[in-house]
């Protein structure tokens, strides 16, 4: 009987960064040709949904170099060595909003076996709290209706995937069961 499944060697590391890690790992495919799968990892990283006693969200408008010009966002950040999740999500609030967070809960938490792990939390009860951000970084926080923060994610004006989904989500969740499903 033929083999159903890839088999794969020993991974190689090809390129580590601050942030990223891509792996090389040689594969023999069930047809018995040879290839190399090549995987992209990420530090694990934290998303904050924070929302004031008004009930906006705090986006934020952050500079990006390869775009020339600000884009929306969420504050976001990865997590330091030795660092718990709600940890970074605290820090990160604070130099990318300016709050600490009376309550921060994970909200959405990525599948263990994926290369990009990725912790979303709801903060509320936010006081103001600024911490020095990272060098060269240009992020203004804008709180923003829910409302208008799911139309920049499902118009593509949140353009990165994972936290349009995630203000997709907050917004689903009030939709359908109030803000007693958030906050």
């Amino acid at each position: 009987m033929k083999r159903k499944h890839t088999i794969l060697g020993k991974p190689r590391i090809a390129y580590h960064g601050r942030i990223y890690t891509i792996t090389e790992v040689p594969a023999h495919l069930p047809d018995g040709r040879k290839m190399t799968f090549e995987y992209v990892h990420r530090v694990p990283t934290v998303v904050i949904l924070a929302f004031d006693a008004k009930r906006r969200l705090i986006l934020t408008r952050e500079y990006k170099e390869m775009r020339r010009g600000f884009v929306w966002h969420l504050p976001v950040g990865k997590i330091e060595k030795g660092h718990t999740a709600k940890a970074a999500a605290q820090k990160e609030l604070r130099e990318e909003a300016g709050f600490k967070a009376k309550k921060l809960w994970l909200f959405h938490q990525t599948p263990q076996h994926f290369a990009w792990p990725l912790f979303g939390f709801i903060a509320s009860g936010l006081i103001p709290s600024r911490l020095p951000g990272d060098p060269g970084e240009d992020i203004r926080p804008v709180p923003t209706s829910l409302k208008k923060a799911e139309q920049l994610a499902l118009t593509g004006k949140l353009d990165d995937p994972f936290l349009a989904y995630l203000v997709a989500k907050a917004a689903y969740l009030v939709r359908t069961k109030g803000w007693q499903a958030l906050l």
